[in-house]
């Protein structure tokens, strides 16, 4: 199984059933049980947005099934966010997202090529140090 790093975009679609790619992401999670790695930046995104959308009630359900997978979450470095402020500010005009910045810094210090993502917007401009681009998943 190869590692890859995981989106907010994916766990909202997982978390909130009336997500347009709430089937998707639960098909690719029963294929896909280990390698999945959770930034803490992105499980911050993911709970408020679940938050905002769903209810309390939704979020700590989504949780609870969350911690029952094991997770392996991944902390942000310091030398991973100031490099996420470089892509910020290299990509000024286009207005990337932070978090998808710290996604990147990480996929370069972890030698990470996969992103489970629906967001194809940001991953798709930026250009990362260690490989030519990001492989996007599912």
């Amino acid at each position: 199984m190869v590692d890859m790093l995981v989106d907010a975009s994916y766990l909202v679609a997982l978390g909130y059933p009336k997500d347009r790619n709430h089937a998707k992401a639960k098909a690719f999670a029963a294929e896909h049980e280990t390698g999945l790695l959770i930034p803490d930046v992105v499980l911050v995104e993911a709970m408020y947005n679940l938050n905002r959308l769903g209810s309390v009630a939704a979020t700590v359900t989504f949780s609870r099934l969350l911690i029952e997978q094991s997770p392996q979450f991944v902390a942000l470095t310091p030398a991973d966010f100031t490099r996420a402020v470089a892509l910020m500010d290299r990509y000024r005009d286009a207005e990337l997202d932070f978090v998808d910045c710290c996604l990147t810094a990480l996929a370069e210090r972890l030698n990470i090529r996969h992103i489970c993502t629906f967001d194809r917007r940001d991953f798709s401009m930026i250009r990362p140090k260690h490989t030519e681009y990001l492989q996007l998943v599912p």
